[in-house]
């Protein structure tokens, strides 16, 4: 029980913030519609692909395999359903069923291993694999238990159990490599060298089926090593009579990097061929199993060392990985590749898919595309920025995405323009594609086009800006006979200042044309790498004269996601909801969006409130578990704008995969909105709000008619703390530093009395 006392102080602190906390506003919109120059696109608003992974599974119950696609370096699970036909899937976004899975590191496996029909999760825990029981909700949504961790123990060179042994940055086969029944593990050793096959006992021992039983049968599976820089892995190759040799006898110089091990039947014959990919090489690296000429033991007799050379050579700048799943659904596996590799891998043609145009006993896998699926999204790349503006001048605000760039063969990142216009009707947003390079920014050789626009040059027409990697700036005047005609931009200079001076506000300039201070012209608003503002006032006098004079370094005392090294501040500044208030909202590395206030009566030069730390709860939507210790970066640019003439506002949000997701409006705001509050409203408050270690509670004693009980929830509805506090009290303090940083709701009843406020915990 906690003791009674006031802190006017502190609630007098926190009372502007607190009288403009909103809740709920947006939510997901998978309603939308997107044409491309093929047709529609099924998955549009999805985020994007960079390093994806794949698996297949029923995950509505329906009878149908659907698709799972795992993003490993910002943890994202995204869920597809399939809604085509067999051997014509098509997958849909449905993100409310990646909020089914735990959280997912390193890769993603969807396989039965109790052969139950419903597909089971593995993926790495620990320094191995982690084995998670499938079922169906009442929902019929699949969702997972955990069950347990795999470990062996009849190793004499180990201390028992041990880890079924993964390397971090690997991905190890999980298949039924000796055909009794039960799913086994195939992953490369510790020093990359030999593959150790881990055999599942569960059917000789007669163990119940949701049961995994693992030994270390065979230290040299496959009878081949890889020792070498080179593609070429040693053949024929066997170890001691114990089993006990984890180097080649052959001495060599350095060896492979990390692997991802695809295990597949090539030919038919029934054994397992295999597919390597290495950190090493922009290739794979096949292998023939020739069991059958060895009797029955897995020995790779041949290989191909660039996979396929007599063919569409599988290739990408960094570390491809293989997936043989039917990805067509027409009863044959097919062959995806994708980039594992995090700096320097593709990040448009990062799908390879190689469809199987012979059958199952007679595969022929034949080249398809070098995007699949992600033309179905739209996606510029890595890091996207997008701008909700009337280019057309038909009254809608059309899409223009520009991003941090396209992976180029010289390993940099070289930056375009989508343009997609509006061609929605009130209640049905949808767009149009209609230029993959807008403005011909390609041709500038840009790395970075973060667009805004707005009249700089004080002529009545609006200018463009484009924000760049390195912190500069590229600015295009608009030649346009006046303001009503769609926008020409085609001289552009670097962006100076007037002292002539480059204009740099840091690393990831992204900027936003606003007039902050109130004077009639728009001034330049830059966001920036290290999580600040920067702010270039316009002292221009003269129609299209341009005059920026910078007047403040770290506009409104802003530094949003302070734990991040990189935090990656993309700001918006305007109308965002019905209360017809602008706001400044700033998006980040974390995938928050801070929301600011106090900026309206032109001060430039004074501290802004914040208002939110995780502005209608959008961070979960970027399914970024707090449980993890370090600081994953998925990042967030909002735009806002009332896309379909409904009158409720619209928002589309850029990130780190160079893809967009989308929201509406789904809440009313009240002017001076307080706590979001369900039965009485006794003046009840929480602060501070975002909290570190402490949280102060606070009411009017015609609140506490009974003994009060406080409930912390999650977001999901689970019960995390609780606490009581007697009749009379006008207010208590809880310890809440051993809640992990995130999004939670914070419960008061006292008798017929109930208030209920969203809480952010932040340190």
């Amino acid at each position: 029980m906690k003791s009674c006392y006031t802190l006017a102080l502190l609630l007098s602190m926190t009372q502007p913030a607190l009288a403009q906390y909103q809740g709920l506003v947006y939510d997901r919109n998978d309603s939308t519609t997107v044409m491309g120059y093929s047709g529609q696109k099924s998955m549009p608003f999805c985020g994007g692909f960079n390093n994806p992974q794949f698996a297949l599974g029923d995950l509505n119950n329906d009878g149908k395999k659907d698709l799972v696609i795992y993003e490993r370096f910002s943890y994202q699970v995204k869920t597809f359903i399939n809604t085509g036909s067999p051997g014509n899937p098509v997958y849909v976004y449905a993100p409310k069923y990646a909020l089914n899975f735990p959280e997912v590191r390193n890769y993603v496996k969807l396989e039965d291993y109790d052969r139950d029909g419903i597909p089971d999760l593995m993926h790495r825990l620990a320094d191995g694999v982690g084995v998670y029981k499938g079922y169906y909700n009442a929902g019929n949504e699949l969702c997972f238990n955990f069950r347990q961790l795999l470990q062996y123990s009849n190793d004499l060179s180990t201390v028992p159990p041990v880890d079924v042994f993964v390397n971090s940055n690997d991905i190890p086969a999980i298949v039924d490599i000796d055909h009794d029944g039960d799913l086994d593990v195939v992953s490369y050793s510790a020093l990359g060298n030999n593959l150790f096959f881990y055999k599942n006992y569960q059917v000789e021992m007669g163990l119940p089926a949701d049961s995994m039983m693992m030994k270390l049968r065979d230290k040299c599976w496959g009878k081949v090593s890889q020792n070498t820089i080179y593609r070429a892995h040693i053949l024929q190759f066997s170890c001691d009579a114990d089993n006990s040799t984890l180097l080649p006898k052959q001495t060599g110089g350095l060896r492979h990097g990390n692997n991802g091990v695809c295990l597949f039947d090539n030919d038919g014959d029934g054994d397992y061929d295999y597919l390597d990919g290495n950190a090493s090489f922009a290739d794979l690296q096949f292998l023939k199993n020739g069991k059958a000429q060895y009797g029955g033991v897995d020995s790779m007799i041949s290989q191909d060392t660039l996979w396929q050379k007599n063919g569409v050579q599988a290739h990408m700048p960094q570390f491809p990985v293989a997936w043989w799943l039917d990805i067509d659904q027409d009863g044959n596996k097919d062959i995806l590749v994708s980039p594992h590799g995090e700096s320097g891998s593709e990040n448009y043609k990062c799908i390879l898919y190689y469809r199987n145009t012979g059958s199952a006993a007679s595969p022929v896998y034949t080249y398809q595309s070098d995007s699949f699926l992600v033309t179905q999204t739209i996606d510029a790349g890595t890091g996207s920025y997008p701008l909700l503006y009337d280019y057309d001048k038909d009254g809608k605000p059309d899409l223009i995405v520009g991003s941090d760039g396209f992976h180029q063969a010289n390993g940099t990142l070289r930056s375009r323009l989508l343009y997609f216009k509006n061609t929605s009707t009130p209640g049905h947003i949808s767009f149009a594609q209609q230029s993959d390079d807008f403005n011909y920014i390609f041709g500038l050789n840009l790395a970075g086009a973060a667009p805004a626009v707005g009249d700089l040059d004080n002529d009545g027409k609006d200018d463009m800006v484009l924000g760049q990697s390195d912190g500069t700036l590229t600015f295009f005047s608009n030649t346009a006979t006046n303001a009503s005609q769609p926008p020409q931009w085609p001289i552009h200079a670097q962006l100076r200042d007037y002292n002539n001076a480059l204009i740099n506000a840091g690393n990831s300039a992204v900027p936003v044309i606003y007039d902050l201070n109130r004077d009639g012209k728009k001034d330049l608003v830059i966001g920036n790498q290290y999580g600040r503002l920067v702010y270039y006032e316009n002292t221009g006098t003269t129609p299209g004269q341009l005059k920026l004079q910078l007047k403040n370094s770290q506009l409104g005392n802003i530094t949003i996601d302070p734990s991040y090294l990189d935090a990656y501040a993309s700001p918006y500044i305007g109308k965002m909801d019905n209360t017809g208030v602008d706001y400044i909202l700033c998006g980040s590395a974390s995938g928050r969006l801070y929301r600011y206030d106090g900026f309206q009566g032109g001060n430039t030069q004074v501290p802004y409130p914040l208002i939110d730390t995780s502005y209608s709860f959008i961070d979960s939507a970027f399914a970024s578990y707090t449980g993890y210790s370090e600081n994953i970066s998925q990042r967030s640019a909002p735009a806002i704008a009332d896309i379909d003439g409904d009158g409720k506002y619209d928002m589309i949000l850029g990130n780190v995969l160079g893809g967009l997701t989308i929201y509406k409006q789904v809440q009313d705001v009240a002017v001076n909105a307080g706590p979001l509050f369900t039965g009485s409203q006794k003046n009840v408050k929480a602060y501070p709000n975002p909290a570190g270690d402490i949280l102060y509670l606070s009411w009017d004693k015609s609140f506490s008619d009974n003994d009060i009980l406080i409930t912390i929830y999650s977001t999901a509805g689970q019960k995390i703390q609780q606490a009581s506090v007697k009749t009379g009290c006008p207010g208590t303090s809880i310890n809440v530093k051993d809640l992990a940083t995130g999004v939670y709701f914070c419960e008061l009843r006292s008798g017929t009395n109930k208030a209920v406020m969203p809480l952010s915990i932040y340190r």
